[in-house]
Order: C-alpha cells, then structure tokens, then sequence
C-alpha cells in the first residue's frame, strides 16, 4: 500500500511539474507566446514567401531527437553556419573577443548570418511528404519587409546579420569587468536579467528569442537606455 501511495504521489508531482513547465515555456510574463512574435515562421509560408509550411512552429528551431549538439541551444534542428565572420574589433574594449562567433551565438546566426534558407532543418516532421528545405533565407524577407510601419512591415534588413559581424554589438567577448572599469560587475549583469553564457556576451545576452515583450526580443526592457546601462558604466 505504501509503495502505491508513494508512486501515486510521484507521478501526480511529476504532472504537476510537466504542466508548470509547459506553461512556463509557452507563456511569459506579458502573456505573449511564441506563436504570436516573428519567430513564428509559419507565419512566413506560402506566397510569396518559398519557406516549406512544416506545419509546427518549435520544428525551424528544435527537434525531440538527434539535434545538433555542436551548437549551445536546446536540441537545436539547424546546421551550424560556416562563416567565415569578421568580428567586431575595438580599440577601446580591454575584454577578449573570440575569433569567430562561439556557444549559442552560433545558433542565431544559423539563421541570421542570411546563408542558410529558413526552412533548412535537421529533422523534419513525419507529417511532410514533401522535399523540405532549400527556401529563402532572412536575407530574402528584407526584399518585402524593409519599412518599420505597414506596408512594408517589420524591417527585416536589420535583422539580415550577414558574416561581417565588425559594425554589429560585439559577441563572444569575454564579460571581464577587471579588464575594463567601465562595465558592471557580472553579478549584477546577471542579477537584472542579463544572462552571460560561459561568462561570455552572446547574442542570447540581450535578445529572448520566445518572446515579444520587448521588442525587438530583448531580455528586458531597454527604456532610457536601462539594458545598455545594465553593463555599461555611463
């Protein structure tokens, strides 16, 4: 009987705490959830737009299976881009930037770095039948989307990061605040809600992919400059 009770009580934790986490992911603060921001790519099938309609929205990021464990994200469904990229060089940073985009940087550019189609994924779903992937990238979406207001939309020119990264915030630098006075301790970086992968600044540092809280993606809320300030000292 104790064995039982103990296993009722279990199981009932555990779909307790499945139900908390599948609500945590789809939802956040704001109420937003991922089919309402860009990141919904099945938003962008169909005319004119040659992006195969997989008919999932986790499934041009992530895959259950077999994802690409070279890249620092969540069983990630894409390849890795290949670069090559030029990075951001400063004479005025004192941290260490790497030379070429490292951890889950390397996940955004897999789509943003404009040289792999949207629809290019590992693992398709077994519900398509047809021959997936080979559509147009982020680079095509700026040819229609280049205004900030209808008609044009969302200006996706922007988002089209291309592989020279040189005039673009700088990423997989070292966050070392003892090299350079002019930055906030890591701590306090990360106690507002900035996150530094591997003590790094990655593209994830600033941006939430799931969530249009604050746009354009951002971890928190940059009125009056609060983002930038939270690692910079001005």
């Amino acid at each position: 009987m104790n064995r039982v009770l103990r296993c009722a009580t279990a199981l009932a934790g555990a779909t307790l705490f499945l139900a908390m986490t599948s609500t945590a992911l789809a939802q956040f603060p704001d109420g937003t959830v991922v089919e309402e921001t860009l990141h919904n790519m099945l938003q962008s099938t169909g005319s004119p737009m040659d992006i195969d309609d997989y008919g999932e929205i986790c499934v041009y990021c992530h895959t259950p299976h077999e994802g690409n464990a070279a890249i620092e994200a969540p069983l990630w469904n894409r390849a890795a881009p290949t670069g090559p990229f030029t990075m951001y060089t400063s004479s005025s940073i004192d941290m260490t930037i790497a030379s070429s985009p490292l951890g889950v940087s390397l996940a955004c550019l897999s789509c943003h770095d404009g040289t792999i189609a949207v629809d290019e994924i590992i693992n398709v779903p077994n519900a398509f039948s047809g021959t997936p992937g080979g559509g147009d990238n982020i680079a095509d979406c700026a040819g229609c989307h280049s205004g900030s207001s209808p008609p044009g939309g969302f200006d996706f020119s922007a988002t089209n990061m291309g592989q020279d990264l040189s005039n673009d915030h700088p990423i997989s630098i070292t966050y070392d605040p003892g090299a350079d006075p002019d930055f906030n301790p890591a701590g306090s970086v990360e106690g507002a809600g900035l996150p530094l992968p591997s003590g790094r600044v990655e593209c994830s540092s600033c941006h939430e992919p799931h969530s249009a809280q604050w746009r354009p993606f951002l971890q928190i809320s940059n009125a009056n400059s609060a983002m930038c300030t939270t690692c910079h000292i001005k």
